[in-house]
């Protein structure tokens, strides 16, 4: 009997998107060959985020994380959303995010010298 041999995975760019991110999601129209988690957000931020990170040249792509039913109760600021960004943006999403998420969740931008309780 022959032994198996580890071989890494030919062509995986003729996956395309999907092969990283889940179905049924929307992106910003800006691609990558790997992608990263980055954060979990409600439904009303998605859209202006994906836009700040398209702005900032960030590919970023947005997912359901729960089915339709679980979110039918959800209040406003459920996570309902998980967020990707393309590997090779990820500091520049961390900066874009620290600039954009205080002005659309509402709340105060925190400057690098401030106390946290």
């Amino acid at each position: 009997m022959p032994a198996s041999a580890s071989r890494p995975a030919a062509g995986l760019q003729r996956f395309g998107r999907l092969w990283w991110l889940p179905s049924g999601g929307q992106g910003n129209g800006l691609d990558d060959a790997a992608w990263a988690p980055i954060l979990e957000v409600s439904a009303d931020v998605v859209t202006p985020l994906l836009a700040a990170f398209r702005a900032a040249g960030v590919p970023a792509y947005a997912a359901s994380i729960r089915p339709a039913i679980s979110r039918r109760g959800s209040g406003p600021a459920a996570a309902d959303f998980r967020v990707w960004v393309g590997s090779s943006a990820y500091g520049r999403a961390v900066e874009t995010l620290i600039t954009v998420l205080p002005a659309l969740t509402g709340q105060p931008h925190a400057r690098a010298g401030d106390a946290r309780p």
